[in-house]
């Protein structure tokens, strides 16, 4: 089921979810122009001569904002550091491929684990 909400959930249904979160990887939280045809232009060479003549019938010629969702910036990193926990990874492993640092994904592992151990507990939370 896709998260993908607004433009980018309107753009997911014109090229596909995967084609349009590579379009957001690489150009997410800028603009980029729709051109008049698809042959030859900057969007051909990010989604594909087939993908943009799409993006030109249903959004027609001019600029569009693209979101970043969760595609780049520290929510893609969080986003991937999150799926590699998932899948198995260590902290350090995570950490380098991420550019994060490991306390970082420390505290991601123990968001994932149910727990979170940055705040000491408060005399009110003790039962």
């Amino acid at each position: 089921m896709s998260e993908l909400i607004g433009v980018a959930a309107e753009i997911a249904a014109v090229i596909g979810e995967a084609q349009a979160r590579r379009l957001f990887a690489a150009r997410g939280g800028t603009q980029i122009t729709i051109p008049k045809a698809a042959a030859g232009s900057a969007l051909a060479e990010l989604v594909g001569e087939v993908d943009a003549q799409r993006m030109i019938a249903h959004f027609g010629h001019g600029r569009i904002d693209l979101p970043m969702g969760d595609a780049r910036g520290i929510r893609g990193r969080r986003a991937r550091a999150m799926e590699m926990l998932r899948d198995g990874a260590s902290l350090r492993q995570v950490a380098l491929a991420c550019d994060l640092n490991i306390r970082t994904v420390t505290n991601y592992r123990a968001e994932l684990d149910g727990r979170d151990d940055r705040q000491l507990p408060l005399p009110f939370d003790r039962s």
